[in-house]
């Protein structure tokens, strides 16, 4: 009886196994999954997140001295944009020499302690500004390339 039995659940299991297996054939699942995204390190690329970063309250607000608390996020964005234009065309200048001015502002943002409780809030006001301007040479250094 108990060979039986066990014959029984066997032929059960090898039949569950093998209903699972049939339905995962690749003409239902083919196509379902994306390649794992990659940057776009095209100058396109570079130009559309630049325009996204110009539209931004830490690039348009005429009061810095309340803004810039929450301008971290935005000053990392704006290096990531950098260094994707440089990236893009690392033999212009119109290009690198304003992401090196960004990168500048960024890291006299991140010194003057800016995304925690910096000891100078004027330093912080500065160093936005500072990569304000940046961005500002940045974006007319993209503009001007074809």
């Amino acid at each position: 009886m108990i060979a039986s039995v066990r014959v029984v659940v066997g032929v059960l299991l090898a039949l569950l196994a093998l209903t699972a297996l049939t339905g995962c054939s690749a003409e239902y699942t083919e196509g379902t999954s994306a390649p794992a995204a990659r940057p776009d390190g095209s100058l396109d690329a570079a130009r559309t997140k630049l325009r996204l970063v110009q539209q931004d309250s830490c690039y348009t607000s005429a009061d810095l001295a309340r803004q810039w608390p929450v301008c971290g996020r935005w000053e990392e964005e704006v290096l990531n944009v950098g260094n994707a234009a440089a990236g893009a065309r690392p033999g212009d200048r119109e290009i690198t020499d304003p992401a090196v001015a960004v990168r500048a502002g960024h890291e006299h943002f991140v010194r003057g302690g800016c995304t925690s409780t910096p000891t100078d809030p004027n330093a912080c006001i500065a160093a936005i500004d500072e990569t304000r301007a940046a961005v500002t040479r940045l974006a007319q250094g993209i503009a001007s390339v074809r």
